[in-house]
């Protein structure tokens, strides 16, 4: 970038120029020049011939109009254009699709290979029936469980009240040699 000098002297030469161009062309007649106080204004030469007639107006207005109408409907199938492209590129490629299939068969066949002895054993399945009789009896044997552990929790509180200075994990310990002992 030219220092602000050069740039100045290059933008005062320009407009010099400038000045003697506008000035030569207004004496071959290309163009119009009206003096304002000390400044003379240049303009193009309009011919009165160039205007256009009201009609000529009316039907650039509805051309205008026409390509307005043009201009907002290929906006609007822009838009739906680019969200169905959106959505083509958003879609999975075929490549990939052949890849998600051939590693979904792989694993097919590696689950086929882990059951293929379970089939094959002599081990038959068990009935809807056995297994319903069979979470019976767990959930009657958890119940059971429970209400054990909370009549040991009971006694063992009752064991420890009556045990007064003794720490109740030597006497958990004492107990366990002692049933032991028995045993």
């Amino acid at each position: 970038m030219p220092p602000k000098k050069e740039k100045k002297e290059q933008v005062t030469g320009d407009q010099a120029n400038a000045a003697k161009l506008l000035k030569e062309l207004h004496e071959k007649g290309e163009i119009e020049g009206r003096a304002s106080g000390k400044q003379v204004v240049y303009h193009t030469i309009q011919d009165p011939k160039d205007f256009a007639s009201p009609e000529d107006l009316k039907a650039m207005d509805s051309e205008i109009e026409n390509t307005k109408t043009k201009i907002a409907a290929t906006k609007a199938e822009l838009k739906v254009l680019q969200s169905t492209l959106h959505t083509l590129k958003a879609a999975p490629t075929t490549a990939s699709l052949r890849e998600t299939v051939s590693m979904l068969e792989a694993e097919i066949r590696g689950l086929e290979a882990a059951l293929l002895p379970i089939r094959t054993s002599p081990v038959k399945p068990i009935s809807a029936a056995e297994k319903a009789t069979v979470d019976a009896e767990y959930e009657k044997l958890g119940r059971l469980l429970r209400g054990r552990k909370k009549q040991f929790k009971e006694f063992w509180g009752t064991i420890c009240d009556g045990c007064g200075d003794m720490n109740p994990s030597d006497l958990w310990v004492s107990q366990t040699v002692i049933t032991f002992l028995l045993v």
